[in-house]
């Protein structure tokens, strides 16, 4: 759904979901319906039909947000005790100090690189899931290219 496509129901519906956070409610509130499948039928076609950057503009959430709360998460930081030890130490040795959050900056980095598609996640598509076949590993160890190609039995 585009802004300029959309009807003054499914405007009132985007409205209603943004608060609600629910589509058949969204659905039973912007379009006066009784009947909570058929609301559901609803909610379900218009968030099939959503145009989520635009969703997320209507709900606040505009690049420049992004882009400031990307740049904040890749600064983060944790807060940890820590005690001075040595000669002197005593019970005002114990401080709490600001370190790098690595795993949480990754996330940042990671979620970054997605939406500005520079980071495909691996997926599989030749085992369906299941674990190959012990001579398709074998295969796949023997990396050294002076060798002939290994045969390989298909697995049942």
């Amino acid at each position: 759904m585009k802004g300029e496509d959309l009807t003054l129901k499914q405007r009132k519906w985007m409205k209603e979901y943004i608060e609600t956070g629910n589509a058949s409610e969204a659905a039973m509130r912007a379009y006066d319906c009784k009947d909570r499948v058929v609301a559901a039928s609803i909610g379900y076609e218009n968030l099939r039909k959503l145009d989520y950057v635009e969703f997320m503009e209507a709900g606040g959430v505009t690049d420049k947000l992004l882009q400031d709360k990307l740049m904040e998460g890749l600064s983060a930081t944790k807060v940890v005790s820590a005690r001075v030890t040595g000669k002197d130490a005593d019970s005002r040795t114990d401080d709490f100090i600001d370190v790098e959050d690595y795993p949480t900056r990754h996330k940042y980095m990671e979620t970054a690189l997605k939406l500005r598609q520079r980071l495909i996640e691996r997926k599989d598509i030749t085992s369906g899931g299941k674990p190959l076949p012990q001579p398709i590993l074998d295969a796949l160890s023997n990396n050294d290219s002076n060798k002939k190609d290994i045969p390989i039995k298909e697995a049942n």
